[in-house]
């Protein structure tokens, strides 16, 4: 769908491009599902599921009801938040382990003065980028090596990231301490990609993105390759399994292998087609 329809033409243009089967019972359902939920990000995650084949660019469906198609958004739904829960209390982890260490680095002298002048200019960059300021005024209160403590917690886990990946690259010990426990952030041959692929998976969900669609759009490799356009998802299977096994759940467990079948499904009718998107 690529113009604006209002709900009434949705609806008729899934019962006729997306091979939906509506009762008419369902059609208030639908409409403040639409309304409420957006037309893309239930359509985009659940065609996924019911997507049969390519041609020429046009992705044709199995014929499915409207329920079929709801409830795989809701189970998809239900896996995301399990996710977004664990991401929310693993960046709580690493934002307090993150700010301890570099306030004790900072307060006990422990490093060099360019290092500490890097760490400054680091989180003086994220003031001003926060701040909304340009490079040459002033912040009324510039971050000078003090009171990291209260700074540092209200990073975001993409400011967050870049000092661990300072920390990684000039104080692996340091980092280490950091990600005590996790397991998966401890492989230095791909580190900072899973860093990456976490971080892009939190913002995915944090913007009401399904996970279905994380898992099947965008560069899934960690080092992609230029001559090389295949989907591979595998790196963010990695990374949705890393963050489930914070918290896992039997419940949550059935679905998630679903959404991995119905993900993998999807990457290879996509790949047959080489229609990358």
């Amino acid at each position: 769908m690529s113009q604006y329809l209002n709900i009434n033409k949705q609806i008729v243009h899934l019962a006729i491009d997306k091979s939906i089967m509506f009762k008419h019972s369902e059609l208030d359902k639908a409409e403040k599902l639409l309304r409420d939920t957006n037309y893309r990000n239930f359509v985009s995650c659940s065609k996924i599921n019911f997507a049969e084949f390519i041609s020429q660019n046009l992705i044709m469906y199995k014929t499915a009801t409207f329920k079929e198609w709801l409830d795989y958004f809701d189970m998809d739904c239900r896996v995301s938040q399990h996710l977004l829960d664990n991401l929310i209390k693993f960046e709580r982890t690493i934002n307090s382990r993150l700010s301890y260490i570099i306030s004790e680095m900072m307060e006990a002298s422990e490093l060099s003065n360019f290092e500490k002048n890097e760490l400054i200019q680091m989180i003086q960059s994220w003031q001003r980028r926060v701040q909304r300021l340009k490079a040459h005024e002033k912040i009324k209160a510039p971050y000078d090596g003090s009171k990291t403590w209260e700074l540092i917690p209200k990073m975001t886990f993409g400011d967050m990231k870049r000092l661990l990946f300072w920390l990684y690259d000039y104080k692996q010990d340091k980092y280490f301490q950091i990600v005590k426990g996790y397991t998966f952030l401890e492989d230095l041959k791909c580190t900072k990609s899973r860093v990456d692929e976490i971080n892009r998976l939190r913002n995915n969900l944090a913007h009401c993105r399904p996970l279905t669609i994380y898992l099947t759009h965008g560069p899934t490799r960690y080092k992609p390759k230029k001559n090389n356009n295949k989907l591979d998802n595998r790196y963010r299977k990695e990374a949705v399994e890393f963050v489930f096994n914070l918290s896992p759940s039997k419940y949550v467990f059935s679905a998630r292998e679903k959404i991995f079948k119905s993900s993998d499904n999807y990457v290879k009718i996509k790949n047959s087609q080489h229609n990358i998107g």
